[in-house]
C-alpha cells in the first residue's frame, strides 16, 4: 500500500529483575538488571517516587526489548520497563506472573517485531492495560498471563 505506514513494532518480552538499586546521579530514577532468558542486561527507569528498588527483585515484568539502547544520567539502559500511571498519580508496572523469562507477549495476528527501535517509534503505537487485558493497537497481548500491578490501569509507556 502507498502512504500508509505503521509503527515500528516493539518486541516485548519478560524479564525477572534480577538486581535493582538508586540510580547514583538521578533521585527519580532506579538501575536494575534483568535477566532476559539467558542474556542479561540492563535499565534505568523514572519510577523511584513509585517503588524501592528492593520490592522490584524477584518480579517478572514485561520490557520493550527491542529498545536503542540509551545512556540515562551516565547509566546505560538497554530496554524499557512498561508502565501506566493513573489520573490520581499512582503508577503500575506491567508484570507476568510467573512468567519465564525471555517469553515473548505479542498479539496472535501481529506482525513480527521490528529490528531495534527509537523511543518516539515505540511511542508511535498504542499500549493500553485495561482490567479485560492488554492491548497493542488494539489487539490483545498474549503468550504470558498479564497483570497491572496495583490495579492501575491506562496507556502504558
Amino acid at each position: 500500500m502507498t502512504g500508509t505506514s505503521f509503527p515500528p513494532v516493539p518486541e516485548l518480552r519478560v524479564a525477572r529483575v534480577v538486581e535493582a538499586r538508586n540510580h547514583p546521579n538521578a533521585d527519580r530514577l532506579l538501575v536494575m538488571r534483568i535477566d532476559l532468558g539467558g542474556e542479561e542486561r540492563q535499565i534505568v527507569a523514572g519510577i523511584r517516587a513509585h517503588y524501592h528498588a528492593e520490592e522490584l527483585v524477584g518480579k517478572e515484568i514485561v520490557v520493550v526489548a527491542n529498545l536503542q539502547p540509551a545512556k540515562l544520567r551516565g547509566e546505560w539502559s538497554q530496554a524499557m520497563l512498561l508502565a501506566a500511571e493513573d489520573e490520581g498519580g499512582r503508577l503500575g508496572i506491567l508484570l507476568a506472573p510467573g512468567a519465564a523469562p525471555g517469553t515473548r507477549v505479542a498479539p496472535s495476528s501481529g506482525q513480527p517485531p521490528d529490528g531495534e527501535i527509537t523511543f518516539e517509534g515505540f511511542h508511535e503505537n498504542v499500549l493500553m492495560a485495561t482490567p479485560e487485558g492488554v492491548f497493542l493497537n488494539g489487539q490483545p497481548l498474549e503468550g504470558a498471563a498479564l497483570v497491572m500491578d496495583r490495579s492501575v490501569y491506562g496507556r502504558l509507556k
